[in-house]
């Protein structure tokens, strides 16, 4: 990831729009276009999303032409299940 803490990465995925963005790009990479109607948010609304979501380190973005591409980060969910699962085993 892109030097986020777990913490920015939880707060990231904490909003309902990110989460849904998120698994849908579980499926693969998707344009803009389509995430906007997964998340059922307007164009600026969805950039927003997105720019937490890249900043987070959790997704990154590649221009095609006039589109962008978004793309889960390889080690995303990994890392994330790793920090979850720690934070399970200290609270027992």
């Amino acid at each position: 990831m892109n030097g986020s803490t777990p913490v920015e990465e939880l707060r990231a995925l904490a909003d309902p729009v990110r989460w849904s963005i998120i698994e849908e790009l579980r499926g693969g990479t998707r344009c803009a276009c389509v995430l906007a109607e997964v998340a059922h948010v307007s164009p600026p609304l969805l950039s927003h999303h997105l720019k937490v979501l890249r900043q987070a380190g959790l997704v990154t973005a590649a221009k095609r032409g006039r589109w962008v591409d978004y793309t889960l980060e390889d080690d995303a969910l990994v890392t994330l299940s790793t920090v979850v699962a720690g934070g399970a085993r200290r609270s027992r």
